[in-house]
């Protein structure tokens, strides 16, 4: 069985909330995580919504979006964040995790930026990894990880059972 899984999904689809709720089932079921996942919310002045991922080896939330005020159209990544989550993913692989969740491969992993390292080192390190890729990305996605991976449909049950067998727990 391969040690990594992609969720292709569609724009639109709220991936973040799957992946936070996948990743709190597992943890209480017992599965030791390690990895991110985003949290948003909506208190931007602009509008926007105030992003941050959650390490889930230590809880530590990492403000990844830049406010950059009212009259802005949007909100704009902060790559001091995503590099300060990268440095706490990284030190959470060395802490016996049994699944790495990544919250999804982006613009900044297509670029060979943002945890492109850190997913790396966790499938170097010999560890199951699973992660949302977002389907205009599936191009980048396959040139970065080959053809050694599962797709798996955004269905809870689907990846839960996948997750669940990684961990070698009981599904």
């Amino acid at each position: 069985m391969t040690l990594l899984a992609a969720i292709p999904y569609s724009q639109g689809f709220p991936i973040d909330g799957f992946m936070a709720g996948l990743a709190r089932r597992l943890k209480d079921r017992g599965v030791r995580l390690g990895g991110v996942v985003q949290l948003n919310a909506d208190d931007c002045e602009s509008g926007c919504a105030a992003m941050m991922l959650e390490d889930l080896a230590s809880g530590r939330h990492f403000p990844i979006s830049e406010d950059r005020g009212a009259g802005s159209a949007g909100c704009r990544l902060d790559a001091t964040g995503l590099a300060a989550a990268g440095g706490a993913m990284a030190s959470a692989l060395a802490g016996g995790a049994e699944l790495v969740i990544v919250n999804k491969f982006g613009r900044q992993e297509m670029l060979g930026q943002g945890l492109r390292q850190e997913i790396a080192a966790a499938l170097l390190a010999g560890l199951p990894l699973l992660i949302a890729v977002r389907r205009d990305f599936l191009p980048a996605w396959r040139d970065f990880a080959g053809e050694d991976w599962v797709e798996l449909a955004p269905e809870e049950a689907a990846v839960e059972a996948w997750a669940a067998a990684q961990a070698r727990i009981a599904a």
